[in-house]
């Protein structure tokens, strides 16, 4: 196996790791949104804080910071900004619809990045991924019903999928300006900051309910995105973002597991051309032609 085929094993996998995660940690906003007071804005803050508290420090023993310079500063702030933005959105989503049907419509963030990558980062991207990008918005249309009223949750949802799109894009553009544990920790700071006005502002007195639903949040958002970061800078986004409907596997089984929700028919003929469609550029290769002797 060559270097490139051996970096695209080991991105594929951190990746995968990664989006499972993800669902996990908003059944856990979920699951506080409907037992506590908090919005959505304030759940997000405390998984910012939380992440930002827990791998700070890790960052400080075990990497060496690089010097602030205004590049890798601005990195952060646009990637906090992004993530900041997509985590308020997902959860007020899940507050509002099921978990399979938030993260059916959320999809709309791989073809985002995929149409960024190739845009503005000048990705090469394969005609297996095109078809990806195309059937997978085809699925989310079937979950969203776009011919009628559409509930606000998946409107959410949507705003959550195009914010990742962006993320997913600037993580790539920007893995080389540091190493991934430090610009993790500096994505959550710049995010708990970007938030505590608002947080403030619909919450005052800001206290915390059931912090053991908030901890897990945080935890499993900040593991999903190193993961995600580490990965992003070992192979192309074209090649990493259908991984991001593994998240569709996590969100049904818990989905119903947790909260006894199953997707209908139309959802869930939506959520099976999506799951087809991401994995499709994982096994169907574009064959190319020998190399002349």
């Amino acid at each position: 196996m060559t270097k490139g085929a051996n970096d695209d094993a080991k991105a594929a996998l951190l990746m995968t790791a990664g989006m499972l995660c993800i669902p996990i940690g908003d059944t856990f906003a979920k699951l506080a949104a409907e037992t506590t007071s908090h919005s959505g804005i304030t759940l997000a803050w405390a998984r910012f804080v939380l992440g930002a508290v827990l791998i700070a420090p890790l960052t400080l023993w075990l990497t060496r910071v690089p010097a602030l310079s205004s590049r890798f500063l601005g990195a952060q702030v646009l990637r906090g900004l992004l993530l900041s933005a997509v985590i308020v959105c997902i959860i007020t989503a899940v507050s509002l619809v099921p978990l399979a049907d938030t993260f059916g419509a959320f999809f709309v963030g791989p073809a985002v990045a995929t149409v960024l990558a190739r845009t503005l980062l000048a990705e090469h991207v394969r005609r297996i991924e095109w078809f990806a990008v195309i059937a997978g918005f085809a699925g989310v249309l079937l979950i969203v019903k776009p011919q009628g009223a559409v509930a606000p949750g998946l409107i959410w949802a949507l705003a959550a999928g195009c914010f990742y799109g962006g993320y997913l894009t600037a993580v790539r553009w920007t893995a080389p300006v540091g190493p991934p544990l430090v610009q993790l920790a500096g994505q959550l700071c710049v995010g708990a900051v970007a938030l505590t006005p608002l947080a403030v502002w619909v919450a005052p007195s800001l206290s915390l309910e059931a912090p053991a639903l908030l901890l897990g949040s945080g935890i499993s958002s900040a593991v999903a995105n190193l993961f995600a970061i580490v990965a992003l800078g070992f192979a192309r986004a074209a090649v990493l973002t259908p991984l991001v409907y593994c998240q569709l596997v996590g969100a049904t089984a818990l989905g119903w597991l947790v909260f006894g929700d199953l997707p209908d028919l139309w959802s869930a003929a939506g959520l099976l051309i999506i799951a087809v469609a991401g994995f499709s550029p994982l096994v169907i290769a574009e064959r190319k032609p020998a190399d002349a002797k």
